[in-house]
């Protein structure tokens, strides 16, 4: 009796964690196909204007090298233009202009109303979280729950919601460090054929810290492009 429900209980556990990792396995899987979406290709740039509810504005235009580096030039306004961030792996600097070098800053740090630096830099979820599990969330939805790999990510855990039938990112909350206070909540709207699929060129960010204020990313102009090496150092940022 003993034998077999020690048996019993050893296939279950079983089971169950086969279906664990399944789900898991899903979940990555999802995880890659939602930056293949965001991401048309390891180096690419493109431009993007963020606008907050009281009409203020940036343009910048944004240049990724292989997937975990990131650059940023500030357009306009004019007090801005010149100005540049880089974020390559886990780290992020910011260089302005008549600065003798770049500075370190985090990449919480705010660019325009609820929009933070990482938010702008970086365009795939791998590279700084990892799926912790899937969950079903009805009406051929599926959310993701990721929780970061270092302490250096943006957020401390995503829940991030995606159509279950073609993975299309739909929807993201945003929390903090310690993965107990919602931060933001993203949606992925305007979708548009871009370089030979259907892309997000809108994301509507609600602040929750400031009162659930709206700030706007409008993504255009996306373009394959390889781009020096050395424009992706911190000490080089002063020669763009």
């Amino acid at each position: 009796m003993l034998k077999s429900y020690i048996k019993s209980a050893l296939l279950t556990a079983a089971v169950i964690l086969s279906n664990l990792g399944a789900a898991f396995a899903n979940g990555d899987d999802i995880l890659r196909r939602v930056d293949e979406i965001r991401a048309p290709g390891s180096n690419f740039s493109f431009d993007v204007k963020v606008t907050t509810g009281s009409g203020a504005s940036m343009r910048m235009n944004v240049i990724i090298k292989d997937q975990t580096k990131g650059l940023v030039q500030y357009v306009s306004p004019a007090k801005s233009a010149g100005r540049s961030i880089l974020f390559v792996g886990r780290n992020m600097w910011v260089h302005v202009p008549g600065g003798r070098r770049a500075l370190r800053i985090s990449p919480q740090q705010q660019v325009l109303g609820g929009v933070s630096s990482a938010d702008v830099a970086r365009t795939v979820y791998s590279a700084d979280y990892a799926v912790a599990g899937v969950d079903s969330a009805g009406e051929g939805k599926q959310v993701l729950h990721l929780n970061a790999n270092s302490r250096a990510a943006a957020y401390g855990k995503i829940d991030l919601t995606v159509a279950a039938d073609s993975s299309k990112p739909l929807m993201a909350v945003f929390y903090s460090a310690n993965g107990r206070r919602m931060l933001k909540t993203v949606y992925f709207e305007g979708y548009k054929t871009v370089l030979g699929r259907k892309r997000p060129t809108r994301l509507r960010v609600v602040d929750h810290m400031a009162g659930d204020a709206v700030t706007t990313m409008v993504y255009s102009s996306y373009r394959m492009q390889k781009t020096p090496e050395a424009w992706f150092q911190p000490s080089y940022l002063s020669r763009l």
